[in-house]
């Protein structure tokens, strides 16, 4: 199985994790109510000009009449993530607290398209000599190779602390449901990284890809539950491989990509004797990138977790595969 893994030499540790879930709420009335309205001159835009797409995607089920749309309310951010982020992040910080990395990672597309929301939270925290870098392209999985690259970074002389930020917001004509998948809500997440200590002390972190074969943009809803179940084999095979080397996690908190899928991946996990945390809260709704930690973020608030326990984030995205990220709790 293919991966990318976090290995020896310096230890990394996640602290002060939050989860930011925006209180401005709209409804699927009113996302199916934009489409078809002119498109705003935006980093969308030219994306689907430049690829020769014409309409929203991915597809919704266009047999859905508006009477059976669910009573679901869709948490949105009005404004670019990088704002709620130095907004939550001057609040929990300090707004004299200096990082000597700043990462920031995304699935979505924003405006700026490219580096700049990293220079942005520089600027914002007053720090002009940290190094900040983006990761996108990856799916939800960005955050697992933004993890690795901190680790990596912090190790070869970047310091000793960073700033960790995942952000997404979901711009039309992208769509906020794929065929049967879970609709897309707008989060964000901020927590510090440190070579040295921290809340929770990351044990594993590794992407296992799985790609589609050919285009998804000729996609069918019988595609995507296909693509769906491989994920989940895919999945049960890492948690049998870790029930085997002895590596079985405390808990395990599964991205709420679809119903097939979770349904799929938590039936495997108690199959190798893995306890499923499943969020109570927004539980129509997958957050992309943010959606394990929003999840483990209740856990803990439930007392779940204990000193010493470890949890295993398992991400997915159907053009990228698996993600794994191995945390445990300070104190063990």
């Amino acid at each position: 199985m293919s991966a990318h893994v976090l290995t020896g030499g310096t230890k990394l540790y996640i602290s002060k994790l939050r989860c930011i879930v925006p209180e401005t709420e709209s409804s699927l009335e009113a996302y199916f109510a934009e489409a078809g309205q002119p498109w705003e001159n935006s980093p969308p835009k030219w994306l689907f000009a430049h690829a020769g797409m014409s309409t929203p995607w991915p597809p919704a089920d266009p047999g859905l009449p508006d009477s059976t749309l669910p009573a679901v309310q869709i948490p949105v951010f009005g404004k670019h993530p990088v704002e709620y982020l130095c907004e939550e992040g001057k609040r929990r910080f300090g707004a004299d607290r200096k990082f000597d990395l700043i990462c920031y990672c995304h699935e979505t597309v924003q405006h700026p398209l490219t580096t700049l929301p990293g220079l942005m939270l520089c600027a914002k925290f007053g720090h002009r000599h940290a190094q900040s870098f983006v990761l996108g392209q990856l799916g939800s999985l960005a955050c697992i190779r933004a993890i690795d690259l901190c680790k990596r970074m912090l190790e070869y002389g970047e310091g000793t602390d960073g700033l960790f930020c995942m952000a997404d917001r979901t711009n039309y004509p992208f769509s906020r449901m794929s065929w049967t998948g879970s609709i897309k809500g707008d989060a964000a997440v901020l927590c510090t990284v440190s070579a040295e200590a921290g809340d929770y002390e990351v044990v594993d972190c590794r992407n296992l890809p799985l790609f589609p074969e050919g285009s998804m943009r000729a996609w069918t809803t019988a595609d995507y539950e296909r693509t769906m179940l491989a994920l989940a084999r895919h999945a049960e095979q890492a948690l049998r491989e870790m029930e085997a080397a002895g590596n079985i996690p405390d808990r395990l908190v599964i991205q709420n990509v679809s119903d097939s899928f979770v349904t799929a991946v938590g039936e495997a996990g108690e199959r190798c004797g893995i306890p499923v945390y499943v969020r109570q809260a927004r539980r129509e709704i997958n957050f992309l990138g943010s959606d394990p930690f929003v999840t483990l973020q209740e856990a803990i608030t439930n007392g779940q977790l204990r000193e010493g326990q470890s949890v295993l984030l398992l991400f997915a995205s159907a053009d990228y595969g698996i993600g794994l990220l191995t945390l445990r709790c300070a104190g063990g």
